[in-house]
């Protein structure tokens, strides 16, 4: 059943994977179509600055002008030359709160993302299939056998393995072995019962290794999700305190509270442009927009990790796959492997599609994404 509960989110999570997908796209029109907006923006306020500058520079060189006709000409002129840099320190804030805003997005997209794969490590099977499959006292066919074999040995010399060295599944399965080789019966008999666990023992012998380097990789993948998500919750954190807004990134994403980030984005910009227009020269402004830029930078680093973190999943889920399809007696052993073993391949095979499709975006390690954050436009 759970099994079924695991299907059914797979294929929700790939219908998930392309919505995801086109939110990024979205995100990178948004962010494009943003800076050349405001860029055309720009160049329109100043093309009427400059043609009404060089009207006004006409009218100097004819030298016919009346004292106060030429008072007001200047005046204008000096009105005109300080929009025109007013203009162009608004162009800069008003780039950093576009790019601003999409890195908010992201962050918004690339939690998400985080809390999937928090979720997909939680879902799968993995351990409680390797418990299962690397331990051969866990097959009821394998104690059946070794049941009556101790039974068998314990007539002729009362041995018997301790407890403790019977849970060892290296010691149980050698003193399987050598009950059935030394103990009573008949040969034929005995025969037929080290063949009925023979694929058993030959299966949890060859893969314990292996099958312990996919648990203990598997759960090293689930460590560093864990600290991606810290790390992205961190991130919010300094990201939006900038601006003033204080609310840690689970909760503002429990109660929605998207729109009050929005608005304490556009109050911090709006009280920037206003201490632009009274004093340009003051370093408290240029420290408020660089606190903006540094915030940016801090987001293209997550990025990175994020990438690296999905890309090094994908190689772990890639290299168990291999070891799995690689036990060499499969063929003639798989009446007897438990179902946890093709189990634990489809999870793999899972793991794989998700890592590759639901959470490979393409966009987020391309130079476009990194170019526009950093404020470059075609």
């Amino acid at each position: 059943m759970k099994r079924c509960i695991l299907l059914l989110s797979s294929l929700l999570a790939l219908s998930a994977a392309h919505a995801d997908t086109t939110s990024v796209q979205e995100i990178l029109y948004g962010l494009n179509t943003g800076i050349q907006e405001q860029w055309a923006s720009y160049e329109r306020q100043t093309l009427a600055i400059n043609t009404e500058l060089q009207a006004i520079d006409s009218a100097f060189a004819d030298r016919k002008l009346e004292l106060e006709e030429y008072i007001m000409l200047l005046n204008r002129k000096m009105s005109l030359l300080e929009e025109k840099s007013i203009a162009e320190e608004f162009l800069g804030v008003e780039l950093t709160k576009i790019r601003y805003k999409k890195g908010l997005e992201l962050i918004r997209l690339l939690y998400e993302k985080v809390l999937g794969l928090d979720h997909h490590f939680s879902t799968l099977q993995t351990y409680q299939d390797i418990m299962m499959l690397s331990n051969p006292n866990a097959y009821p066919e394998f104690q059946r056998s070794k049941s009556l074999l101790e039974k068998r040995l314990k007539k002729e010399n009362a041995l018997q393995l301790p407890g403790i060295l019977n849970s060892n599944p290296y010691l149980s399965t050698t003193f399987s072995l050598i009950t059935s080789l030394i103990g009573s019966g008949d040969t034929s008999e005995r025969e037929k019962e080290l063949s009925e666990v023979s694929c058993i023992l030959d299966f949890t012998a060859r893969m314990y290794s292996e099958l312990s380097t996919i648990y203990y990789e598997t759960e090293y993948l689930k460590q560093n999700n864990l600290a991606l998500k810290e790390d992205c919750i961190t991130l919010f954190a300094d990201y939006v305190g900038v601006i003033g807004y204080h609310t840690p990134l689970d909760i503002c994403r429990k109660q929605d509270d998207w729109e009050a980030v929005y608005d304490a984005l556009s109050l911090y910009i709006t009280g920037l442009q206003e201490q632009m227009k009274k004093n340009p020269d003051d370093p408290r402004v240029l420290k408020q927009q660089i606190n903006l830029e540094f915030a940016v930078d801090r987001l293209i680093d997550f990025i990175n990790k994020y990438n690296n973190f999905i890309a090094q999943g994908t190689k772990y889920y890639q290299k168990f796959e291999i070891i799995l399809s690689n036990y060499p007696n499969e063929k003639d052993c798989k009446a007897q492997l438990p179902p946890q073993f093709s189990n634990l391949k489809k999870d793999v095979q899972y793991s794989i599609e998700r890592f590759t499709e639901a959470y490979n975006i393409a966009e987020l390690k391309g130079s476009k994404l990194k170019d526009l954050l950093y404020g470059f436009s075609d």
